[in-house]
Parts: structure tokens; C-alpha cells; sequence
């Protein structure tokens, strides 16, 4: 054993021998900083932060320095006729060094987004992105945005091929104005309090345009699902009237939920008009009939603007309560009732006075036959019954006139409220 291990000492020493050095030895000095001896290390820079938390279609959450100025593009595709979401997004981010934005996502095809975010601050620019997904969407009649804009007669339309007459501009604006005064409440008494549209200046689920064409005025959805609408000034009805646009854009926006099925055909409009019993006047058809069932008065047609309990059933409503009264309806109805009694009454005494007349000239003949057949005088009996001739023609003509007096007041009244525009 002892012999073993003294040959392993030896076979250990030659190899250290062969890979380092002769060297002279040194004594340690126990004075020595043992730190100093260590080989000094490099310092390794912080990195800076910049993360994104989170990131919807609608939402992104970023996680930077407090303070950082931020900017996010949102690259999305909007579609043929989308309007897509806001296209830069800016902010500062908090004391914790958070910063998060909703913004509006509207209808777009469904697919991927990506929003792309630089930030800047005391520790320069950093940049980062992510992906999101976007789902297939449709829009709900419940809750939608929609946004008007007029069309420039000059710059034009993609896709319009109509001619646009810089003569229409003043009743596309008078239009414009009215839609953004009055559609929103207006949609929402057409569905009954169902349903609720909120006008925004951009990024809208769907876009009227209102055109200074003459046209029939649409609603298109293209292949990728981006929807858009069309309301010209002049239609195959004539021109249409300021309030009357209101009611135009109504019925295109019914097209986007109707109407499909057994009981439509391929327009989107019912095959059969059914009236509604909780709907009056104008409105008891509905909105989606084709043509749209009008009234129209000399210089003035008003059309209608409820939707029927079964177009409101396709829009998705479930349960529809029963309309509330329509001012503007019961106005024009009164109207209307006014000027059918005045029209019957009108005839009724047409019809007297024309068979009046056709009696006066018999009675004519009579009274101057007689007057012929004795030059020089009638005898008693004779001139009696000449005498009750000309009294009963007398009577007729007096009564006739009074007649004709009053057929003329009649009409003038009628024809007044024929041109009464109403206040609605």
C-alpha cells in the first residue's frame, strides 16, 4: 500500500510539472487586502421598462416610467366602408408609471389589429407592440353609432357614380343639420324606446352620407361587412324635404336587420304591406314596404317614420311595447280627416249645383215660349202660370248662387289646409 501510494504522488507531481511554469516560491503576507486580489466587474446597465399589459380591439394598458409621454398607433383595417377606430392615441403615464386608453372600436372586419406604442421620457424613446384579434361583429339596433356627412359636389364619393349638382348643396345642408338635430331622439321613438343610436364625429359603426344627387337613396354592405348609407336629395318622388330626410334615413337603417326571409324579397323590403292596429295614419304599415306608403300634400310629403312590431321583431326586440302617440301623426290624420269631410261635402254640393243648372234652362224655355206666343198680352190663367214660372227660376237661380258661394268657401278652406305644413 505504502509503495502505491507513494508512485501516485509522483505520477500526480509530473503532470502538474509538465503544464505550469517554474516558478519561485513566495510567502503569503498576511497584511494583504484580499479584496484587491479579486478581478474587478463590469456594471450592468437597468434595463428601462416598457411593457403593454393588456391589448383588446378598444383597450390597451402600458406599463412604462412614471411621467413617459405616450403615443399608440392603432392599425386596424376599416373595411370599404368603415370608418375604423381612432388612428393615434396619446397620454402620460401616472406616478406608478401606468397608462391605459379605451377608445372607440367600432364595426370593422373581423381579423387582426395591432397597436404600436412609443414612449418617451427621462430615459429616452423606447418602443414595443402587440397583436390583437377581432372578432366577427354585427351591429345591434339596441346600440349603435352612426355619423352624418355631407358630400362635397366637387370632391365626390368613392364608388358614387351619380352626378352631383352643386345646386342641391343648400337642401343637402339644410338635411345635414336636421339629421343632427333630430335622429337620434327620432330612432328611438321609431323603435319604441328600444333601441338607442348615438351620434359621434368619427369612428362610427356606420355612415350617412348625405348626397346632392338625384337618386333612390340606399343602404350598401360590402363583402368585408363595412356598412354605409346613401341619402340623395331628389328620389323618384321629387325632391325630399328637410323633414322628410329624416324619415329617408330611418328606412335605410331598418335595411341593415330588415328585411329577410319568406316575407321579403330580395330589395329588403316586405312582399305584402300588413298594417300594424297599434300604428295610425301614415305609420300603420311600417317602415319597410316598398313603395313606401306616403301622404303627400301640394307642396309637401310626409312619409312614414315608425317601425311596425314585426320589423321591430327582426331587429331583434323580443318583447315590443305598444307606440306611444305620435303628434306629428295625429296631426297630420286630423288634417286628413278635415279634408276628406270637406272633399265629400264638396261633391255633395257640386252634384246640387250642377242638377240645378240643368233645370234652369228648361224653366228658360218655358218662361220664353210663353213670353212668344202672346206678344200682346196673356190671359189670367196664362199669365198666372207665367208669373210662378219665372218666381220658381228666380228661387232656383238665388239658391244656386248661395250654393256656389258656399262651395267656394268650402273649397278655399280645403285647399288652406291642404297647403298647412305641418308643425312637427
Amino acid at each position: 500500500m505504502e509503495l502505491r501510494a507513494s508512485r501516485l504522488v509522483l505520477l500526480a507531481g509530473l503532470v502538474v510539472a509538465a503544464c505550469a511554469p517554474t516558478a519561485s516560491p513566495r510567502a503569503v503576507d498576511p497584511t494583504a487586502d484580499v479584496s484587491a486580489t479579486k478581478a474587478p466587474v463590469a456594471p450592468t446597465p437597468s434595463p428601462v421598462p416598457l411593457a403593454i399589459a393588456s391589448s383588446t380591439y378598444g383597450a390597451i394598458e402600458i406599463e412604462t416610467l412614471p411621467g413617459d409621454s405616450c403615443e399608440v398607433a392603432v392599425k386596424v383595417e376599416p373595411g370599404a366602408f368603415g370608418d375604423g377606430p381612432p388612428k393615434i392615441l396619446t397620454g402620460r403615464a401616472d406616478l406608478t408609471g401606468a397608462l391605459s386608453f379605451t377608445y372607440a372600436a367600432p364595426l370593422v372586419p373581423a381579423g387582426n389589429g395591432r397597436h404600436e406604442v412609443t414612449c418617451t421620457g427621462t430615459q429616452g424613446v423606447r418602443s414595443t407592440w402587440s397583436q390583437f384579434d377581432i372578432g366577427l361583429k354585427g351591429l345591434e339596433a339596441k346600440s349603435f353609432t352612426a355619423r352624418i356627412q355631407a358630400v362635397d359636389p366637387i370632391a365626390g364619393l368613392d364608388g358614387v357614380t351619380t352626378r352631383l349638382e352643386p345646386s342641391l348643396v343648400a337642401a343637402r345642408d339644410a338635411s345635414v343639420t336636421r339629421l343632427n338635430d333630430t335622429l337620434v331622439k327620432e330612432w328611438s321613438a321609431a323603435t319604441r324606446g328600444l333601441g338607442a343610436l348615438k351620434l359621434v364625429p368619427s369612428s362610427a359603426d356606420i355612415v350617412i352620407y348625405v348626397v346632392p344627387g338625384r337618386s333612390n337613396s340606399l343602404h350598401l354592405t360590402s363583402p368585408d361587412g363595412s356598412q354605409r348609407i346613401l341619402l340623395y336629395m331628389v328620389d323618384d318622388l321629387g325632391p325630399v324635404s328637410t323633414e322628410n330626410s329624416v324619415a329617408v334615413a330611418l328606412h335605410e337603417l331598418g335595411h341593415i336587420w330588415c328585411c329577410r326571409g319568406a316575407d321579403a324579397g330580395p330589395d329588403g323590403h316586405w312582399l305584402k304591406s300588413i298594417a300594424d292596429p297599434l300604428l295610425q295614419g301614415v305609420d300603420r304599415f311600417g317602415l319597410m314596404t316598398h313603395p313606401v306608403t306616403c301622404l303627400v300634400f301640394p307642396g309637401f310629403v310626409t312619409c312614414p317614420n315608425r317601425f311596425s312590431e314585426r320589423e321591430l321583431h327582426t331587429m331583434g326586440f323580443a318583447e315590443v311595447p305598444a307606440p306611444p302617440a305620435d303628434p306629428c301623426v295625429s296631426q297630420a290624420n286630423a288634417l286628413v280627416t278635415q279634408i276628406n269631410a270637406l272633399d265629400a261635402s264638396l261633391a255633395s254640393s257640386r252634384a246640387t249645383i250642377d242638377a240645378t243648372n240643368a233645370r234652369l234652362p228648361g224653366l228658360e224655355g218655358q218662361i220664353g215660349s210663353m213670353e212668344r206666343a202672346y206678344p200682346g198680352g196673356m190671359p189670367p190663367d196664362v199669365y198666372a202660370t207665367y208669373t210662378a214660372l219665372i218666381s220658381q227660376y228666380n228661387a232656383l237661380v238665388n239658391e244656386n248662387n248661395a250654393r256656389v258661394d258656399a262651395f267656394n268657401g268650402d273649397l278655399e278652406q280645403r285647399n288652406a289646409l291642404a297647403r298647412q305644413p305641418l308643425r312637427c
